[in-house]
């Protein structure tokens, strides 16, 4: 009964904190363009890209909670079930990224991602909502529920497509705009992106692997995580 209102209430949170936002932060954005795109522009950062995945996340672990199954080994698995582990797959490391980048960058020069024109005006509840609590809820996730791992190489694939998506799109922004989503692009030049961005993507990786390896550990019925789209090693039988 705990899986259900957990899902819910993250759910909630989640919708009213972009309602807040959408409501009562107007941001003072330096480029007006940025300031006229839908939803007041926050489609820009990759915080919202985390957010809005992992809230798709916990609707469909609700709906799973409903109408599917957390057994660790289903002998029918349900769509809504693949479809859960799937986003899971992409949710957790995704999560665990962006609250990483953001308070190690924070910590190192924190105008660089949370400018003070920005940081008077955003209540500090928010800010953990987006970049603390998006981590601590997929951990408690990967220890409450059970999922089995699509194969390494399609989920290592999601990862990859979800960060070069984000990549193209904000320059794309770029080159209409003439402005980064984050004042910390305006400091590296050409060269120091690229490695920024290849970095960041051997990271999330790095953190997808975690997740995996740590979702064996947890998962009751599973021995080792799935690597080539069948088990690396066996299926307990439930006792």
């Amino acid at each position: 009964m705990y899986r259900p209102v957990f899902h819910i209430s993250v759910v909630i949170l989640n919708l009213y904190s972009f309602w807040y936002d959408q409501m009562y932060l107007d941001f003072p954005y330096p480029n007006k363009e940025y300031a006229e795109l839908s939803f007041k522009g926050r489609q820009v950062f990759l915080t919202i890209w985390c957010f809005t995945l992992q809230t798709i996340y916990f609707a469909v672990s609700f709906l799973n909670d409903i109408v599917g199954t957390d057994a660790p080994a289903p002998k029918k698995t349900p769509l809504i079930r693949t479809l859960k582990d799937h986003l899971f797959c992409l949710a957790f490391p995704v999560a665990i990224y962006v609250s990483t980048a953001f308070w190690t960058i924070y910590t190192v020069d924190k105008k660089l991602v949370f400018p003070d024109y920005i940081e008077k005006i955003f209540p500090v509840w928010l800010n953990h909502v987006l970049h603390t609590l998006v981590a601590v809820f997929m951990f408690i996730e990967l220890i409450a529920t059970r999922r089995i791992y699509p194969s390494r190489t399609f989920g290592i694939f999601y990862t990859l497509f979800f960060s070069m998506c984000y990549v193209v799109y904000i320059h794309l922004l770029y080159a209409h705009t003439k402005m980064w989503p984050y004042p910390i692009f305006e400091v590296l030049n050409l060269a120091q992106r690229i490695l920024y961005f290849a970095i960041s993507t051997v990271i999330a990786i790095g953190f997808y692997l975690i997740g995996e390896k740590l979702n064996a550990a947890v998962s009751k019925g599973s021995t080792m995580p799935y690597v080539n789209g069948h088990a690396n090693g066996h299926m307990k039988k439930n006792k």
